[in-house]
């Protein structure tokens, strides 16, 4: 029904099923005591190899209520084989192949069908383990750039776990934010972690930290610290964003190995390093990838390939050794790993706006390794390198921006970034666009765009002229022509199944993964069968009102089921209910399996760790 200002009302008749001939099934519950409608039941319904679920939860927002009786449309099914409500005090009633099409009332009696079996216990155990706060700083990326998706300013915290003092466990550093600076916690033989300061970290304070690594740059046998600059809010030139290389005397105790950078001059914010000897001198060699240059969204910031002199000094040989991965691109992860089972190590890139990238070294450069994961642009948040499938190959664990993202493109509706100075007044302007029947149109609103390009104003007066105007139709073609496009046209989470030869089978993560961002992932024997699961976390919140936020991750656990199968673990049986952006992901080895951690970095919040419960890590021999 409709009702009409100065006019009468329309009603209108649903002719839906009379045209299409779909069934449904209609359910009224009777609840017991005061519950009348029983409130928070769950109802399943079976049939055809199909489930379909209802939840009994009226009210959906504020000062509104749904009708009670659940109406459960069945599509083509013709036949129910069981319908099972499971009413709040957890007995159930098990009604089996229903008539369709007709109204149903069920009652909770006395001598129900059944229980339900009692929880699982959780695979993970929440340990109280007092670590700093992550404080972000209130900088708000969108006040000093227009039109931007999202903010770079929040990709910390990252941490670095090893045995820094030489006594056999392992350690921890965790990276900081302005005025809250990063934190080692050295941990004793009983597992209890203890804060120890650094004065000579305390001296930088006022930088942010993005890429964290430990790794023996010097070759004395224990583990530096290496940290890269963050923060988006500092030009590249400032003494923010510098590469700080601390030296490890054996027993935790840091001191800053100036120099150990020279000539670094082109400063990009950083969220991952990895060290390899790809030349085989003995000595650690370094990956920096570059995720953005500050206040710059869009451009390709340096990354870098140094080599060491066995001091702990660094050569920047980019451009000469690997010149296509200097400006590869907005680097989000890098690893080092075996892809091509040559037993050399190749270096594995991923991030924004691009495929993901694999390089091997070959004598005296590197070189791109083609494979069947160059059409694949994303919005890639992070890689791991494990063999899961025990076939002796290494695959890569994908994380990407995921299948709910409010822009959700695929390869025939790209999603493209213009970049040109487009009104000519020295700055670079960047345009957002998606595919929309086959044209480019803007993603931001007629004010948003004037915003950045008043030029447009006077050529679109009206907001019902702008809304049909592509890019092409915006601005002179002569400028689009000379201007840098990045792409995003693939979404999802995968594993990439190696098959050899640089050739990947892809295997979307579980459409649960597929809810929110995963940024971080980390293969760990959670059940103890003797196969590697996966831990997965996420969420993104800095995006801009009008994109929604990727909030619904919690923390995932796929287990390995062997033969490619990975089954996800709900939060009651994995144990984690993780409500944060996760930023990284930590395993913390101890004595034995009851003292290992797994830890979980969130942005503007406590770290949060779990231990895997002795009891629950068992094969599973269904």
């Amino acid at each position: 029904m409709i009702n009409n200002e100065n006019g009468p009302a329309f009603i209108y008749k649903n002719n839906s099923r009379e045209t299409n001939g779909n069934s449904y099934t209609s359910i009224v519950l009777k609840g017991a005591g005061n519950n009348n409608f029983a409130i928070g039941s769950k109802i399943h319904v079976y049939g055809d190899g199909h489930m379909f679920y209802r939840e009994q939860v009226p009210s959906r927002g504020f000062q509104s209520c749904m009708d009670y009786t659940l109406v459960i449309g069945l599509g083509t099914l013709k036949q129910i084989d069981s319908l099972i409500v499971t009413w709040p005090d957890r007995s159930i009633t098990k009604v089996l192949h229903p008539q369709i099409n007709r109204r149903l009332v069920i009652s909770q009696e006395k001598g129900s069908e059944g229980t339900l079996p009692a929880i699982p216990i959780p695979l993970l155990h929440a340990d109280p383990i007092a670590f700093d706060r992550h404080v972000e700083d209130p900088y708000i990326d969108f006040n000093f750039e227009l039109n931007l998706p999202k903010m770079l300013s929040r990709e910390g915290p990252r941490a670095a776990a090893g045995d820094l003092d030489g006594n056999g466990t392992t350690d921890l550093f965790i990276g900081g934010t302005a005025g809250h600076p990063g934190q080692i916690y050295l941990r004793d033989a009983n597992g209890q972690f203890t804060k120890k300061p650094q004065p000579i970290i305390a001296q930088y304070s006022d930088f942010e930290d993005g890429a964290v690594l430990l790794f023996d740059a010097d070759k004395d046998g224990d583990l530096d610290l290496l940290i890269g600059p963050a923060g988006n809010n500092n030009p590249p030139d400032s003494r923010q964003m510098q590469l700080r290389l601390f030296l490890n005397d054996g027993k935790g105790n840091f001191t800053l190995n100036a120099g150990s950078f020279p000539g670094t001059t082109e400063g990009a914010n950083t969220v991952v390093a990895a060290a390899c000897d790809f030349n085989h001198d003995g000595f650690a060699d370094l990956f920096i990838g570059g995720r953005s240059v500050p206040r710059d969204y869009g451009s390709s910031p340096r990354s870098y390939l140094f080599v060491n002199d066995g001091k702990g000094h660094f050569k920047d040989l980019t451009p000469s050794l690997a010149p296509d991965i200097a400006n590869i691109g907005m680097i989000t992860g890098a690893t080092w790993t075996d892809i091509d089972g040559d037993k050399e190590m190749e270096l594995v890139i991923t991030g924004e706006w691009m495929a993901p990238k694999i390089f091997h070294y070959r004598k005296d450069h590197f070189e791109e390794l083609p494979t069947n994961l160059s059409n694949l642009s994303g919005w890639w948040q992070t890689v791991t390198a494990a063999d899961l499938d025990g076939d002796g190959r290494t695959d890569l664990i994908l994380g990407n921006i995921g299948e709910n993202f409010y822009l959700h493109p695929d390869s025939t509706h790209p999603v493209k970034l213009w970049l040109n100075d487009f009104d000519q007044n020295g700055i670079t302007d960047k345009i957002l666009t998606r595919d929309v029947d086959g044209k480019d149109m803007p993603v931001f609103l007629k004010h948003e765009m004037e915003r950045q390009l008043p030029l447009l104003k006077k050529q679109n007066l009206k907001h019902n002229e702008y809304a049909k105007k592509s890019i092409r139709e915006l601005l002179p073609a002569s400028l689009l022509d000379s201007s840098r496009v990045k792409r995003f046209d693939y979404c999802s989470s995968v594993i990439a199944w190696n098959e050899g030869n640089g050739r990947f089978t892809l295997q979307k993560l579980p459409a649960m993964v597929q809810l929110s961002s995963t940024g971080a992932a980390r293969t760990l024997d959670v059940n103890a069968d003797g196969l590697p699961d996966l831990v997965l976390g996420g969420n993104e919140f800095g995006f801009l009102p009008q994109f929604g936020r990727l909030d619904a991750g919690r923390g995932q656990i796929l287990l390995n089921r062997g033969k490619r199968n990975f089954e996800y673990i709900d939060a009651g049986h994995s144990g984690l209910d993780l409500k944060g952006q996760i930023r990284d992901i930590q395993i913390i080895p101890g004595k034995d399996k009851k003292d290992e951690l797994l830890l979980f970095l969130l942005n503007d919040d406590f770290p949060a760790a779990y231990r895997v419960d002795p009891m629950q890590a068992k094969p599973n021999n269904n």
